[in-house]
């Protein structure tokens, strides 16, 4: 245990360094980059993509980067400015700042929308966008403060800290959306083909980049990109998850600043002012980032509310199936458990009217007929209503039941049957067996299914040799069993785990219910119906039931 973990500490403390050496790598290549674009007299970056790389890492993995996440963009951020034009304590004062951002933008995310955070609603853009705002305000007035301390800069506080504000969104803006995406992907994985597509338009957003690099400068030419990026950054948020969108919209970004870093195209003519055209180009990447983001929210979310539409309609249908189950079933139940009594009751009338056409009529077998006639009537009719009950789904009817008695009564019901069709029973009951809570005809009505089951499969054999038994006895202190067994050819192995299934049945004419209501009234009464059979030598049926007392229906103490 101890070495377990000790390995586990180890192994964590080995992620959270590798997290933390590859976040200061990324953070210090995007700063460098940033310093090699264009930068405001007051040495402020126009673009800062490395905010976003910290925001986006931190927002992505969730509050357990912290730490790594901190240490390394401090770490970057220490050596980008003391390679650069920074002494020590400035450094420090920037690195705290930078940390304090992305730490603010992560706090927020996770205050307002919880972890895994994901930019496939509306809501989560905009607020996004919302926490952007607030943790560059503050970590601007930061770095505006240590531009004041450290520097000596000719531009006014509010001049430097609306820079910076700026630099740092748009770095947010365009970057932390791509590495958030790429988060949700690892989480959920798009289907192979929506990587392709995605990956294509990409590819044809760099081309069309470099289309426009070599385009001339001219005035009419402004509207050309335009042209070139909507229908691509339309096709990429419709089809594809937000991740694609926001790897188109870094490669439109990319774009605006290369081409207005080295006067390239419209947005680097060199005729303009600097700061119209740096205006123009933080206008241009926050303008294609907010969009395509929207975008991907709005056709992402109307692929969920799609997705929910066809849940909803697919739970009503099975609801509605379930409801159409369960009339048939409730159809086939009755027809099957009515059959016995009625079949029982047109053999006793047809056998009274042939008695009544002899010419002396022999008026005790015409009453033990017509007595038969009237116990199956009311057999019917106790039927209906337990068929009622079992889907009422209703204990109401349920008394302390002799299981013994249940039983006997359905050999005695059975006798004429047996009789028929050359089957000896036998019986072993328990005299000490405990009386049961539960309804009493539905367990006589188990009982029957399962007899007559017996009965018929034991058809396919020399009559002779046609046995049944019928035992019960205690399980444990708190469960009595009962068990049917005969000997028929028995029930194959392979049907045996869905015999209790509705509408299995490997009769012609069966309806597949008889044991699947056995089961729904044994487990009704708390308890479990198994079958056993080798397929060769007979099948034994078994049903449990947990002893409860009569008048509480709570197991009884041992």
């Amino acid at each position: 245990m101890f070495y377990s973990t000790s390995s586990k500490s180890a192994q964590s403390w080995i992620n959270s360094v590798g997290l933390a050496i590859a976040v200061g790598v990324a953070y210090f290549l995007a700063a460098r980059l940033s310093l090699f674009f264009l930068t405001k007299p007051d040495g402020v970056a126009v673009f800062w993509p490395a905010a976003g790389v910290s925001s986006g890492v931190l927002i992505g993995l969730g509050s357990r980067a912290l730490w790594p996440v901190m240490a390394g963009t401090m770490a970057a951020t220490l050596v980008a400015n003391l390679l650069g034009d920074r002494n020590v304590w400035s450094a420090i004062f920037f690195a705290l700042s930078n940390a304090l951002e992305a730490g603010l933008v992560a706090a927020l995310i996770q205050r307002y929308f919880g972890q895994p955070f994901s930019l496939d609603r509306l809501r989560s853009v905009i607020g996004l966008l919302a926490a952007t705002i607030v943790a560059t305000a503050i970590s601007g007035i930061v770095g505006t403060l240590g531009f004041r301390l450290f520097h000596s800069s000719p531009a006014s506080f509010l001049t430097i800290w609306h820079h910076w504000f700026l630099s740092d969104a748009i770095g947010i803006v365009t970057v932390a959306p791509l590495l958030i995406g790429l988060a949700a992907a690892v989480r959920d994985p798009p289907p192979h083909t929506e990587v392709s597509e995605g990956a294509a338009v990409v590819v044809m957003l760099i081309i069309a980049s470099g289309t426009i690099v070599l385009l001339p400068r001219e005035p009419w030419m402004a509207v050309l990109p335009a042209g070139l990026f909507f229908p691509l950054l339309l096709w990429v948020t419709a089809r594809c998850r937000p991740v694609f969108a926001a790897a188109a919209a870094f490669v439109v970004a990319l774009t605006v600043v290369w081409t207005t870093t080295f006067d390239i195209g419209i947005l680097g003519d060199p005729s303009l002012p600097v700061t119209q055209r740096i205006l123009v180009a933080q206008a241009s990447i926050l303008t294609a980032s907010f969009c395509a983001l929207v975008l991907a929210a709005l056709f992402a979310e109307r692929k969920a509310n799609e997705l929910r539409l066809v849940h909803s309609n697919l739970m009503l249908k099975r609801e509605r199936d379930n409801k159409l189950m369960n009339m048939q079933a409730v159809t086939a139940a009755m027809a099957h458990e009515l059959k016995q009594p009625l079949t029982a009751i047109s053999a006793n009338s047809e056998a009274v009217q042939m008695v009544l056409g002899h010419t002396k009529p022999d008026r005790s077998a015409m009453r033990s007929a017509l007595d038969s006639i009237v116990e199956d009537s009311h057999r019917a009719g106790r039927i209906l209503s337990d068929i009622r009950a079992l889907f009422l789904k209703t204990d109401s009817e349920y008394e302390s039941v002799d299981v013994n008695e249940v039983a006997s009564g359905v050999l005695r019901l059975l006798h004429e049957e047996l009789k028929v069709h050359g089957v000896v029973a036998r019986a072993e009951l328990a005299p000490d067996l405990p009386r049961v809570r539960g309804h009493k005809g539905q367990l006589q009505e188990v009982l029957v299914n399962l007899l007559q089951n017996a009965i018929e499969a034991m058809g396919v054999i020399r009559a002779g040799r046609r046995r049944l038994w019928l035992k019960t006895e205690r399980h444990g202190d708190d469960a009595i069993v009962v068990e049917v067994k005969d000997s028929g050819p028995g029930i194959d192995p392979a049907n045996l785990s869905g015999i209790f299934d509705a509408f299995f049945t490997t009769k012609s004419q069966g309806t597949g219910l008889g044991l699947a209501i056995c089961r729904m009234i044994i487990e009704r009464h708390g308890g479990q119906l198994s079958a056993w059979s080798d397929g060769t030598h007979g099948a034994l049926f078994l049903f449990v039931l947990p002893v409860r007392n009569a008048s509480a229906g709570v197991v009884s103490p041992k």
